[in-house]
């Protein structure tokens, strides 16, 4: 018997991934808030059975969290969460959350009639929205098996959270028929409805990442965008990285232009999608903070980073300086927003972070350097990492008052407005439903609170 790993998305390399495979859509694909919902071989079932007696929650009090869940699961009954589907390889299933329900992942029977089994619960009263049953064999005698099922969590092609489901399908050989591989992929919205479907040839997109509802294929000479549930690929001559790309839809990706006449890093934005170029920091006004300062022999440097929805944050800096200024802009134009604080990044980026409140007001950052909490309308500073302080990454912001963070790795809640230390040494960082739900996972269970105000 083989060991299935806790990280039920993880998805097995399969190499470089290959031109794609036309498949046939699904010509009965459904936009969202559609009414389809999807058969008993691999989709929605609807169930009025009440959630599960719940496990004793063993942690302390989490601070912006209700003091008793609003309901849980033992481990057993949980199972596991899923990966991400815009990342080709993922060893951990840490995503337990899509739109305002709650995916999870267990495996039933055992041999040939093995079935990766996922639920859509809701998060308000733990009740299944739907359950997705996918066969998942185990070859007996066998030490390798490709991946038959995995279940990940992604976007729709309007950006809305949507479960994505992958099965290989394979027909052994008949007669004069030739076996055959197929990998079908299918989405659905957090309700359980069917969104779209598509099968290609071979086993590739199995671990083809996934944005936006498109297959995303990258190479030297450029991208593929393939939709799933119909349409045309979409090919563009930029090559894209996935990690890279900022904003919604596709996203925007930079690229740097160093200049030595005068001394500067000009930031070219594009769209990811088209290839297109949009606008380049050569030509926008610099923050004021910074105007003064540039002269004909040294101007500025610039980096993009995510915001929220179709705005970026815009880090500016004189060519060669260690500090920046923050700045909020619109990521199609580049027209800035909102000029905001400066900070120094002097220290690695690899532990870069940010945390946005749900309105977009409130950003924390930390970019390089300690971090910084500032209202993104006004530019005003709310606070700082003091230089005494343990290194402080933002980790979410609810909208409760509360930062969730990571102090020199540890997990804590702060005031999100002052910096104020509500609580240290959180064992199990939440996660956070969209409709106001917190997600604790434990050795004990899974437990689902609602957020409250601090």
């Amino acid at each position: 018997m083989r060991t299935k790993t806790a990280a039920l998305g993880l998805v097995l390399s399969a190499g470089l991934v290959a031109g794609c495979s036309g498949g046939g859509a699904d010509a009965e694909a459904k936009a969202p808030g559609g009414a389809e919902s999807a058969s008993a071989t691999g989709a929605a079932t609807e169930s009025a059975s009440a959630a599960p007696k719940e496990p004793v929650f063993q942690d302390k009090p989490v601070p912006g969290l209700a003091e008793k869940p609003a309901w849980s699961l033992s481990s057993k009954e949980a199972g596991n969460c899923v990966t991400k589907a815009s990342e080709k390889e993922t060893a951990n299933g840490d995503i337990c959350t899509v739109g305002d329900a709650v995916i999870l992942t267990r495996f039933s029977g055992e041999g040939a009639e093995e079935m990766l089994v996922a639920r859509l619960l809701d998060a308000k009263t733990g009740q299944e929205r739907a359950k997705f049953e996918l066969p998942d064999p185990d070859v007996e005698g066998s030490t390798y098996n490709p991946t038959r099922a995995v279940v990940q969590v992604g976007e729709w092609t309007d950006g809305s959270p949507a479960v994505l489901v992958r099965k290989l399908i394979e027909t052994p050989e008949d007669g004069l028929k030739k076996a055959t591989t197929k990998a079908e992929l299918t989405m659905y919205a957090p309700s359980g409805e069917k969104l779209g479907s598509s099968s290609f040839e071979g086993e590739d997109h199995m671990s083809t990442p996934l944005r936006n509802g498109h297959l995303v294929e990258s190479s030297g000479s450029g991208t593929t965008f393939t939709p799933i549930g119909g349409g045309a690929p979409v090919e563009t001559k930029l090559s894209v990285d996935l990690k890279n790309a900022i904003g919604p839809g596709f996203g925007y990706s930079s690229e740097q232009d160093v200049s030595f006449q005068p001394y500067a890093e000009w930031l070219t934005a594009k769209d990811v999608r088209t290839g297109a170029k949009l606008w380049n920091t050569k030509t926008l006004a610099p923050p004021a903070a910074l105007a003064g300062k540039i002269t004909k022999d040294k101007a500025t440097s610039a980096r993009l980073m995510p915001h929220q929805g179709d705005k970026g944050l815009l880090e500016w800096a004189l060519y060669g300086d260690s500090e920046v200024v923050m700045t909020l802009i619109d990521l199609k134009s580049g027209r800035r927003l909102a000029e905001g604080p400066a900070i120094d990044v002097t220290v690695t980026v690899d532990d870069d972070g940010s945390a946005i409140a749900p309105d977009g007001k409130t950003a924390v950052t930390q970019y390089g350097g300690g971090a910084v909490a500032w209202n993104t309308e006004t530019g005003k500073e709310l606070w700082r990492q003091a230089e005494d302080e343990v290194s402080i990454r933002p980790d979410a912001l609810p909208g409760n008052g509360v930062l969730y963070a990571y102090l020199d790795g540890n997990g804590a809640a702060l005031g999100a407005d002052d910096k104020k230390l509500l609580a240290s040494e959180i064992e199990n960082m939440p996660e956070f439903t969209t409709d106001g739900h917190a997600v604790v996972r434990t050795t004990d269970g899974l437990f689902v609170f609602t957020t409250q105000p601090v």
